[in-house]
This record gives structure tokens, sequence and C-alpha cells, in this order.
């Protein structure tokens, strides 16, 4: 018995060392690559996008907003580009396609696609929220993310480039404090990622996944996310506040979402960015990146546990 446990052992340890050997290579020729991402206003895309550039790698930045595109120009070289693009309407994509294919060369196409644009979801039980805010979270999370993927496909197999998805660790499992929409979303686009990995392949392009833990950005800033829950509390009315317990009930869950949402989320948001410019720059790169020490040491593992054990744990930290 124990030599089959430390013969696990070793074959563990040398896969680990395989692989930290295989990632390192990087491509050749960075600095005449393309890559477009979405969702640069802030976060996580604002972040890739100036470090991008900083490798000397030909950025084409989307934001939505306007004002966000000049001043994130204002941080990039000349060799980089920033657009204005909604993934959730299609004729934007569509100019963002053709603005696009204004900025390469003809022959180049696209090395890379990080549909990074995300927004979060609203706090508080299922039935307090309406189709309209379900459908919300959805249009940019996910069925943009499709959209964006589907229109760039042919520019990604003239340069056998790469798609990015930032999907989320509440893309395996849910988390303690439940999200209209946003799980939902989390969990098609890691599936959608891995149906269409497999699609892409005979085109040479590779599809990666980036799992993130709770870091300090908009989508986990408590004061973007409180207000509408308060508000919302206050409209539904006293038979739902006596389901859910009354207001003593709420404010304590209210309390406690506030202190987690405060304390738990990391600031350590350049490992997110490093693990997108890993999938992006690396000579073999991972199908999946899970980013964090909540990602690696509690949600990924709840992930791999039978049900009851999952929901066991959740049940106990959501108290219910």
């Amino acid at each position: 018995m124990i030599m089959y446990i430390i013969a696990v052992a070793c074959l563990l340890i040398v896969s680990w060392l395989l692989e930290l050997v295989l990632r390192i290579p990087k491509v050749p020729n960075l600095s005449s690559k393309y890559v477009l991402i979405t969702g640069c206003d802030s976060g996580f895309g604002n972040q890739l996008a100036i470090q991008l550039d900083g490798k000397g790698i030909h950025v084409i930045a989307a934001c939505l907003m306007e004002e966000a595109s000049k001043k994130l120009k204002m941080s990039l070289s000349q060799r980089s580009s920033t657009i204005v693009m909604d993934v959730t309407d299609h004729g934007s994509v569509q100019q963002a396609m053709h603005d696009v294919q204004e900025i390469i060369p003809e022959s180049k196409g696209l090395w890379g696609l990080v549909n990074n644009a995300g927004i979060g979801g609203c706090l508080g039980a299922m039935d307090w929220w309406s189709r309209e805010e379900y459908k919300k979270v959805l249009d940019v999370n996910l069925f943009g993310l499709i959209d964006v993927t589907k229109v760039f496909t042919p520019l990604l197999k003239q340069g056998k480039g790469r798609i990015v998805n930032v999907a989320s660790v509440l893309g395996r499992v849910v988390g303690l404090v439940p999200e209209a929409g946003y799980c939902i979303s989390k969990f098609g686009v890691e599936c959608f990622s891995d149906e269409i990995r497999v699609l892409l392949k005979a085109f040479g392009i590779s599809v990666s996944i980036i799992e993130p833990g709770f870091f300090k950005t908009a989508i986990c800033n408590p004061e973007n996310i409180l207000p509408k829950l308060k508000e919302r509390w206050k409209d539904l009315g006293q038979e739902i506040h006596e389901e859910y317990g009354g207001e003593e009930t709420m404010k304590e869950k209210m309390n406690s979402a506030k202190d987690f949402l405060i304390k738990a989320p990391s600031t350590r948001t350049e490992k997110v960015v490093d693990a997108m410019e890993h999938a992006l720059t690396a000579k073999y790169p991972k199908k999946r990146y899970s980013v964090g020490l909540d990602a690696k040491l509690l949600w990924i593992p709840l992930s791999y546990m039978p049900a009851f054990i999952t929901y066991a744990f959740l049940g106990r930290a959501l108290k219910c």
C-alpha cells in the first residue's frame, strides 16, 4: 500500500514537472501578432491591453464606451488601436469586424480573440428578479461572447489563432451568494468553449478558458451590487419578506454579503491578466486556467466533490 502511494505521488510530481516544462516555450514573432480584446473599458481587459502592448503585440482593444476607448488609447503605443463595440448588438459586432479588417494586414488574420466583456448578476433569490434581468446578464456574458466568436472566426482561421474565453470558477460550481444569471452564463461559457475547441482544432485554432476566483473588480464591488439589492428588497412586498425571514434576516444576509465582498476578493488582478497572456503567447497553452488561491483550494476542488458534499458545504455556508 505504501509503495502504491509513493508511486502515485511520484507520477503526480513527474506530471507536474512535465507540464511546467511544456508551458515555458513562447510563440515566436509575437511582435507580428494581432490580438482583439473585448471589455477593455476597465478591469482585466484594460490591464491586458496595456500589458500586451508593452510586450510588442498589436492590440485591438474594444470598449463599450467611446470615452473609455479614447482614454485607453492614450495608454497604448502607436502599434495598438482601440475600437468601440457593444457585444450585445450584432450590428455593432459586425462594424467592429469591419474596423478590425481595416487595421490588420490583409494576409495576417487574427492571432488572438479574448472574450473578456462581462457583467455581474443581481444578488438574491431566483424569484426576486425578472426574465429581462436574467436576459441582460446572459446577453453580455454568453450570447454576446458567442456572437463575437462567430463573427471573428474567419479571421482566426486565417491566422490559425487562439480564442481565450473568460468564464469563472462560478462556471464550475455555484457560489456562496446567488446571482441571477451570472453562474448560468459562466456555465454556458464553459460548455461553449469545450464544444468549439473540438470543432476548431482542425483549423489550427486553440481555445482556452480563464476561470478567475474572486478578485477586486467592478463585478465584486459591493457599492455596485448592494444598492440594487436593497431597492429590489423594498419592492418585493410583505409576503416575500416573510417567506425569506423578514427584515432582520435580510439585514444579516446583506451584512454577510458586504463583508464577503470586501474581504474575500484578491487584489492580485495581475494573476488573471498573466494567465490570459500565457494563453495567447505560450507555445502550448492550457485548456483551462484556474486563477486565485480560492479557485485552486476551494472552488475547483468543490466542483469535483460528490454533489452531496458540495451542496452540504454551500448550504452550511449560506445557512439554508
